[in-house]
């Protein structure tokens, strides 16, 4: 089904809010997800899937622990359908990510390098992190997000590429605040 969705469309997003906000998105490839995140930051975030597809799309799953109202549900069918034009990305606050929460492997593999997070859940966490990512231009291809009991277990996958290892410093120094 995604990747009929994902040939057809360029862009697409579909949600179900019954019982929590589950919202999926088929993309381009350099969308920034970081607006989204941003927006909802008031919510709580529990999972997320992040797939790279074909011909430059990603799919995206969110999961949320919480029902939106319909007035929530309104603004973010006019964010999404406006592709994200003319959003401004609000100020996201740094969270607290202490050095042995944080691991990157620049050798994962031939291509691609992983960071591993394991910290104390945040309001704004992956909209921060996201943010990072684009700023440096880091190319994402996977990423697996998870929240038990008041902590996330993020993996990220990230295409291996010269900009990655230039900036493996400024990315930690980003990221860490303790």
């Amino acid at each position: 089904m995604i990747s009929k969705l994902a040939k057809e469309n360029d862009f697409k997003f579909w949600f179900s809010n019954e019982t929590n906000l589950s919202l999926q998105i088929v993309a381009p490839l350099h969308f920034n997800i970081a607006i989204i995140l941003s927006s909802l930051t008031n919510l709580n975030l529990i999972f997320m899937n992040f797939f790279e597809l074909f011909d430059d799309k990603i799919y995206l799953r969110f999961e949320y622990d919480n029902i939106i109202s319909d007035e929530q549900k309104l603004k973010l069918c006019e964010l999404l359908n406006s592709n994200l034009s003319g959003f401004n990305l609000k100020k996201i606050k740094k969270p607290i990510i202490k050095k042995e929460e944080l691991k990157l492997d620049l050798n994962y593999s031939k291509m691609y390098a992983k960071l591993g997070l394991n910290t104390k859940d945040q309001q704004g966490l992956m909209a921060y992190l996201m943010n990072v990512f684009n700023e440096l231009e880091l190319v994402l291809c996977a990423a697996k997000i998870q929240t038990i009991r008041q902590r996330t277990r993020n993996i990220f996958i990230f295409q291996k590429n010269e900009k990655l290892e230039h900036s493996e410093q400024k990315l930690v120094n980003l990221l860490i605040s303790e």
